[in-house]
């Protein structure tokens, strides 16, 4: 017998993960970040114009069924800008915000960018 939920609220479930919440703010701190291209923007004025066009899935003259569809891609939208804003942007960036956000927490690692991360800089010394 199959013990899995189905239903319209199954995938319900994945906006409670636990790692969820960290993802939302990384992309909400990314979006305010002027490092990250502005073409962050995009699906944000997608979904706008897609709220205000008279071209719906459903009719939104139809009291509340009109508004789910509107609902739904907000939501859809916001999901997947949490999932692929950061992987756009810079990973120097990212890490940025990973290192702010855990502050010193050991579970957080740096991308590795190779077998061997190379640092150059310049530096003097005075006597």
């Amino acid at each position: 017998m199959d013990t899995t939920k189905r239903g319209a609220f199954n995938g319900a479930s994945k906006l409670l993960e636990p790692g969820m919440l960290d993802q939302a703010r990384l992309a909400w701190r990314l979006l305010r970040d002027q490092r990250v291209s502005s073409l962050k923007y995009a699906m944000l004025v997608l979904l706008f114009i897609y709220v205000v066009s008279p071209l719906d899935a459903i009719p939104d003259l139809l009291p509340i069924i009109g508004q789910t569809d509107d609902l739904g891609a907000a939501v859809a939208t916001l999901m997947l800008m949490i999932r692929l804003l950061p992987k756009v942007a810079p990973e120097h960036v990212v890490d940025d915000h990973l290192r702010t956000m855990n502050r010193g927490s050991e579970e957080w690692e740096p991308r590795a960018q190779g077998a061997e991360q190379v640092i150059d800089a310049r530096f003097s010394v005075r006597g």
